[in-house]
């Protein structure tokens, strides 16, 4: 075998006794990270090239490492805008509930170690360079793998992740979509229950020219016989959605038809907000501002119902808690009011 990780189930703390022996601290795995391929970091230019985003590398990583995706059931989110605020939710949801939960995000503010949360808290400094040592022994054999290649830094640290949350033995799993959904690293999940956030022109030079080819190759996130939060959208991206729901045999659940809100007090502290969900009515109170976010936090109430079928139930009171102490900084983020000066992080309308 290649890794020396344990079996699935020896913890977090496996990760914090072998850096204790570990070759390299925080700031080296970092500068080895540094020296994948990464695409967040460059353009793609000429003509579209969607081939660089295949799950070749990722498929062949992941059965080395002994399918970690398959031991953790994921809730698995896509969209243009909103995912990560919806992931957030959700995430802190089901921390609140009692749950071990792992989070995979992108891209981070501050520290790569945003990306990969355990119990809504980004993973140590040691943890995070045991992860990054423990596979570069298998990315190098892959790079030499004619039929497979190097993997990029995308694709490395989805395998981190999934890699972590099977060892931390945890009980869920919020994955965020990196880019796009058909063929996104995270991809390789069979997660029960899909989320498909508010869908716009983005990435064009690779996932289409219009809204409807954009929907279709984010909603390639949908698994067969999966429950699909499908939060509001665009007539024509709903169109691409459904097609795919009814092409995988997957249930729809339509935020803002089958799940309902509509807001309340707000202030420069936060906002309240009434969610109608399918199994009972939600008031509850969140610390992101802009109208936008009651309608992830509507999405997130139904993916958080939709989890049942999973077998994972988040009572009403966790769901309460969870969104009021949530974190998501730079979203409409108030930094200081006097003078007043907010940061957003938006990249389009």
């Amino acid at each position: 075998p290649i890794l020396t990780f344990p079996h699935s189930g020896e913890g977090i703390s496996f990760l914090s006794r072998l850096h204790s022996r570990s070759q390299l601290d925080y700031n080296q795995s970092i500068t080895r990270l540094l020296t994948l391929v990464d695409h967040e970091r460059t353009r793609v230019t000429g003509p579209r090239q969607k081939a660089i985003y295949d799950l070749t590398r990722m498929e062949a990583l992941l059965d080395r490492l002994g399918s970690p995706h398959r031991q953790v059931p994921a809730v698995h989110i896509a969209g243009t805008k909103g995912k990560g605020s919806t992931a957030a939710l959700c995430d802190a949801a089901l921390h609140a509930a009692g749950l071990r939960t792992g989070f995979y995000s992108s891209p981070h503010l501050h520290s790569f170690r945003e990306r990969i949360r355990l119990d809504s808290e980004p993973i140590s400094k040691g943890g995070f360079a045991v992860l990054v040592e423990g596979l570069w022994a298998l990315h190098e054999h892959l790079m030499n793998d004619p039929d497979v290649g190097p993997l990029t830094l995308f694709e490395y640290l989805t395998g981190m992740a999934f890699q972590c949350f099977a060892q931390d033995r945890t009980d869920v799993q919020t994955i965020e979509v990196g880019l796009g959904g058909r063929l996104d690293a995270t991809n390789v999940l069979d997660a029960g229950v899909c989320v498909i956030t508010s869908i716009s022109l983005d990435h064009m030079d690779i996932l289409g020219d219009t809204i409807g080819e954009i929907a279709a190759d984010k909603a390639g996130i949908i698994k067969p016989g999966a429950t699909v939060v499908i939060a509001p959208q665009a007539t024509e991206a709903l169109s691409s959605i459904l097609a795919a729901c009814e092409g995988k045999e997957a249930a729809p659940i339509l935020v803002g038809r089958d799940v309902t809100w509509e807001g309340g007090q707000l202030g420069a502290e936060g906002q309240n907000l009434k969610v109608r969900g399918r199994n009972g009515e939600y008031d509850l109170r969140i610390p992101l501002l802009g109208t936008y976010q009651l309608e992830n936090a509507a999405t997130a109430v139904a993916a958080l119902e939709a989890l049942s079928s999973l077998g994972i139930e988040v009572p009403r009171q966790a769901i309460a808690a969870g969104f009021e102490r949530v974190n998501w900084p730079c979203r409409m983020e108030i930094l200081s009011r006097s003078p007043l000066l907010v940061a957003d992080g938006a990249h389009n309308v």
